[in-house]
């Protein structure tokens, strides 16, 4: 039991930790981010040679330190988009009237060169990683990857405790391209492919050898998987999730923290929630 529980709790830290101080970093302000950028390039690099390494290495350590080279790597990418070095050509909010096709095209344009960049960068980590024994990162990257997308459909769709307290002012009119705050009909399909994944990457972890490299790294990609479910389900539940992140908004002493944010453009419209990294 405890080769399950501690690869749980690793998940559950790093999911807690990594989310928390990309917050942190975004509340200290603009002047901060280019710092917040090379940091994070630095610890991509780094992973990415790592990812090399770890790729002959079957042992529970190396399943932990893949997990984590998959998280730096994807926390590179996310603090690219929350920094604002890379999103798309669009920049402003969303006009009034569109039908929710053509919401979902300028929406596309907001985000499409930070997704082009994921797709691409995950293109190479599945190239490097193919065939090794050690693929962790590779499917720690493409898991965060796949969870976000299910959560950003079901944002743009509509859900009713969406919020966007805990993202950078600068990033605001962001909340004009999402949905109304109820529930879609959508949401049943994406909860269940949500969960579908999270229950297979469990049910692998239990049949695999105890407390192998093999079950540590199928129980944390498991663990980070329900977590993902658990983040699709503050969307549409009044969870108090955005309390786990509360010490992110305090900035640094002597500083104004970039939030909270201005009021939404349109009250019908907010962005979502955290989705974790």
């Amino acid at each position: 039991m405890t080769a399950l529980v501690l690869p749980c709790l690793a998940a559950a830290f790093v999911w807690w930790a990594s989310t928390g101080v990309l917050f942190w970093r975004m509340g200290l302000g603009q002047a901060t981010h280019a710092l917040t950028v090379a940091a994070t390039t630095a610890a991509m690099g780094g992973a990415m040679l790592a990812l090399l390494a770890l790729r002959p290495e079957t042992g529970a350590p190396a399943a932990y330190a893949g997990f984590l080279c998959g998280i730096a790597i994807w926390a590179w990418h996310e603090a690219l988009f929350l920094t604002g070095y890379i999103g798309g050509p669009r920049r402003g909010p969303c006009p009034e009237g569109l039908s929710t096709w053509r919401r979902f095209c300028v929406s596309t344009e907001v985000v499409i060169y930070h997704e082009m960049a994921i797709a691409a960068h995950a293109v190479l980590i599945v190239a490097l990683s193919w065939g090794a024994e050690n693929m962790v990162a590779m499917w720690t990257f493409l898991l965060l990857w796949g969870m976000r997308i299910n959560a950003k459909l079901v944002v743009f769709l509509g859900a009713p405790n969406i919020s966007g307290e805990l993202l950078p002012r600068h990033l605001s009119y962001l909340s004009t391209y999402f949905g109304r705050r109820r529930i879609t009909a959508f949401f049943p399909l994406f909860i269940t492919a949500a969960t579908a994944a999270a229950t297979a990457l469990t049910y692998a972890a239990l049949l695999s050898a105890p407390a192998s490299g093999g079950q540590v790294g199928l129980t944390l990609l498991a663990a980070l998987a329900w977590l993902a479910v658990l983040e699709h389900w503050a969307l549409v539940l009044p969870l108090p999730d955005r309390a786990l992140w509360r010490w992110t908004q305090q900035g640094s002493p002597g500083r104004k923290p970039d939030w909270p944010l201005a009021p939404p453009m349109n009250k019908s419209k907010k962005i979502g929630g955290s989705h974790g990294l």
